[in-house]
């Protein structure tokens, strides 16, 4: 208490200090912290999101601010950042090697540039026309696949982009693993010669495991940032990657006093086998970039104006096609400095006497991958876990849990050690992914003509339902278009299994699924056109929605409510008899 309290006043504050010191929590509110209570965290009420209630949605828990459409306040993304997104995924170790992946089917270096050109020109189309969807809707993938898949079956969709963005989320927290390692060596030299302990058939000698816990641990928190901020993360990394990037071409070039002997070649193949080869060198260009063509809406929507993610079309080759070329170079100097062809740039800082060199380097190529790993696969899954349960998760704890279950539970250690059988099944996958994103293009481009009712894609009962929730068109589709493609990837697993000819198709697998995706959808929505979900006009709101059906009665109504605010009205009469419909909100 105040012990010299004498006026009234002084003796009120007294009673209050009094009662508000008797309460349980006082020390801990006076202390600034809160009690720890681990028993709450077994409650349901403890992990139910406390989030402003969704626009429109009709049911509780069926979506939450992270899945909603995004506030005009948090649009806050410029052309410039989608350059920083597309040189931070496109300046890493992975790139360089698709370029020698390309040049080792046999091609010159000059047809291998032109096959990653073609290829990247191909992909940014795609990519830009279903990032419109975000840019233009500012609503989630998951959100705009209803639109073509039905409110329900939206759910394979996003559930088959959910199970390749964990595993691939594992198996790129690995390859930076490999980075990371070179750096810890740089530091202690002893880690090169640190015994193992872990059993060989594990996949993984013990000082990776170190370097692996090492990178995620760094990549952890970072994932956990909002995409809508994560535009300053890309902005680093892609400035840290193309310095290294070029200081270590700089090098190559300067120490092999040229570009090396991989320019000198000429293409071993003739006739049709070149010709193939030629396709297949396309098909792997535009396959690498799939899940971010499918799932590009997931950053778009948070573009300033929809231009902003048309510059697309031009950073994406551009990225990938000048940083492939430095792959080319980078690996044709390193022949002919150490005598060997090392496509995977790692393995050639590797072996830098310089410590300080090789260390950053390699942290700046650790960085890209990073950078590579959120934006391909971080921010998707986390996207689809806040789709999948909105009433429990956000895109936050989505990142936790990707990164939880994909850094670990997939074991991507063992992945990589499974020889060439399951990598070539999950590179493989681009045969049900390519499909979806052809039924999404054609579909908001050619059959809606880019008019969408947004908030009927947020109601189990709205437009979108089709037939219990399914657009047997889209079904359909991926029944027929998936199938014809899975020989070819069983011969591509196991080469004994015989196909003939049909792993020529197969070549072409992007490229095939996304040509018979978009047809065959094209055409049974031409046959039979769904009438019923086809809006006239774009509507974006509710209040939209409600001028467009009856455009007097909504001039009337805005015309009460100025009024009111303007004190000509009592405030109870510019509502009395509105028409205006109720949604419910959750």
């Amino acid at each position: 208490m105040f012990p010299y309290a004498t006026h009234d006043s002084d003796k009120e504050l007294n009673k209050r200090y009094l009662l508000v010191s008797r309460q349980p929590d006082f020390k801990e509110r006076i202390m600034g912290f809160t009690k720890i209570e681990p028993k709450k965290w077994f409650t349901k009420d403890y992990w139910y999101l406390d989030t402003p209630p969704a626009s429109y949605a009709t049911r509780d828990g069926w979506s939450n601010a992270d899945v909603d459409v995004v506030p005009i306040d948090q649009r806050n993304w410029r052309a410039i950042n989608y350059l920083f997104l597309w040189l931070s995924d496109g300046a890493n170790v992975g790139t360089m090697q698709q370029a020698g992946s390309i040049v080792a089917m046999g091609l010159s270096w000059r047809e291998a540039s032109g096959a990653i050109a073609i290829g990247n020109i191909i992909i940014a189309v795609a990519v830009t026309l279903n990032g419109t969807i975000g840019s233009r809707h500012h609503i989630p993938f998951s959100i705009a696949s209803r639109a073509s898949m039905g409110f329900y079956f939206s759910y394979f969709a996003v559930f088959s982009r959910l199970v390749l963005g964990l595993l691939y989320f594992g198996i790129n927290t690995f390859i930076g693993a490999s980075c990371t390692l070179i750096c810890l060596e740089a530091i202690w030299p002893s880690l090169k010669t640190f015994p193992n302990t872990i059993p060989v058939a594990q996949g993984v000698a013990s000082n990776k495991m170190i370097a692996y816990f090492v990178f995620w641990i760094i990549q952890f928190p970072l994932v956990l940032i909002h995409p809508r901020k994560m535009r300053w993360l890309f902005f680093v990394k892609s400035i840290v990657a193309v310095i290294a990037a070029f200081a270590t071409l700089g090098w190559a070039v300067h120490t092999a006093g040229g570009s090396g002997p991989v320019f000198a070649k000429h293409s071993t193949l003739t006739g049709s086998t070149r010709a193939w080869a030629w396709v297949a060198g396309i098909n792997v260009a535009i396959s690498g970039k799939t899940t971010l063509a499918i799932n590009i809406p997931d950053l778009t929507r948070y573009a300033h104006k929809t231009s902003d993610s048309y510059w697309q079309l031009l950073f994406i080759p551009l990225v990938y096609w000048t940083f492939s070329f430095i792959g080319i170079v980078i690996a044709s100097a390193g022949q002919e400095i150490y005598g060997t062809l090392y496509w995977d740039p790692t393995m050639i800082i590797a072996q830098w006497t310089s410590r300080a060199g090789a260390f950053f380097v390699a942290f700046a190529f650790a960085l890209a991958t990073l950078g590579t790993n959120i934006s391909t696969n971080s921010i998707a899954s986390s996207n689809d876990f806040a789709f999948l349960a909105p009433k429990w998760l956000n895109i936050r704890r989505g990142a936790f849990i990707t990164a939880v279950l994909g850094g670990w539970v997939t074991c991507p250690w063992k992945i990589q050690a499974s020889a060439t059988a399951l990598t070539t099944f999950l590179s493989g996958y681009i045969i049900v992914l390519a499909p979806i994103v052809a039924i999404m293009i054609s579909d908001y481009w050619v059959i809606r003509k880019t008019r969408f009712h947004v908030p009927m894609l947020y109601q189990n009962e709205g437009i979108y339902k089709y037939h219990y929730g399914t657009n047997w068109r889209a079904v359909v589709t991926l029944l027929i278009a998936v199938p014809i493609n899975l020989p070819g990837l069983i011969h591509a697993i196991n080469t004994k299994v015989d196909i003939g000819n049909y792993a020529f198709f197969y070549k072409a697998s992007w490229l095939t699924s996304t040509a018979m995706g978009a047809g065959i959808y094209l055409t049974l929505s031409y046959v039979f056109p769904p009438t019923s979900t086809l809006v006239d006009e774009t509507v974006e709101s509710m209040e939209e929605d409600y001028a467009l059906s009856d455009p007097q009665g909504w001039e009337q109504e805005h015309d009460k409510e100025k009024r009111s605010s303007a004190g000509e009205l009592p405030a109870s009469s510019s509502h009395s008899n509105s028409t205006y419909p109720i949604v419910d909100k959750v």
